[in-house]
């Protein structure tokens, strides 16, 4: 088995209710219940952590992109202009 970013859904499925079983089976309800809830806080963090990563990283790549588009056009326009000053 390799690392956890390299397995299928079905394998991660099977992990995580190999995991659950593992948590639930040896308590009783109320502590299934702390377990349970603690485990999910903890992916909700991971998750808003992921979420937010994405977010900044999508606005630098935009800011990128249109510096780079500004950067064209204004090569253009310079290109548009030498052109338009050359004899025929």
């Amino acid at each position: 088995m390799g690392s956890i970013f390299n397995m299928t859904p079905i394998e991660i499925a099977v992990i995580a209710a190999i995991i659950g079983l593992a948590f639930a089976l040896p308590f009783t309800i109320d502590q299934q219940n702390v377990i349970g809830n603690v485990l999910v806080a903890a992916g909700f963090v991971v998750i808003s952590i992921a979420a937010q990563r994405t977010l900044i990283f999508d606005a630098a790549r935009a800011e990128q992109t249109a510096a780079s588009a500004e950067s064209m056009q204004s090569q253009i326009d310079k290109l548009t202009k030498m052109l338009a000053a050359m004899p025929e």
